[in-house]
């Protein structure tokens, strides 16, 4: 008997976690990482872009979730060092391009070669 492999889209294999940074409603910097869904890092980033971005309705937007946030213009390190570990991210990753497509290209083929395995 052959299992079928679901179709399997960059939502649900993958978040693109990112750095944002803004201002609160008090004028003081806040920096906050996120983790967004695939199909609304675009959207996302042309808000952000065009200062239309609202961090208090980001998950209620549904782009996906809030990892940790706070005052400040950059976070500390061990904030950095951490979400780096959770998300299996190099720290240098979060300060560079990167090819977010080839990321969940191969994310997708991983999980089908260990659902086609099962």
């Amino acid at each position: 008997m052959t299992s079928k492999i679901p179709d399997i889209t960059p939502d649900h294999v993958a978040r693109m976690v990112m750095l944002t940074y803004g201002k609160m409603v008090d004028s003081k910097p806040f920096w906050c990482f996120v983790a967004v869904k695939p199909s609304r890092q675009d959207e996302l980033k042309k808000r952000i872009s065009s200062k239309t971005f609202d961090i208090n309705l980001f998950e209620k937007d549904g782009f996906g979730e809030i990892v940790v946030s706070g005052e400040g213009v950059i976070p500390p390190n061990d904030i950095i060092k951490k979400v780096s570990g959770m998300f299996n991210v190099p720290i240098r990753d979060f300060f560079r391009e990167v090819d977010e497509g080839a990321v969940i290209s191969k994310e997708i083929e991983r999980v089908k070669k260990e659902l086609g395995a099962q």
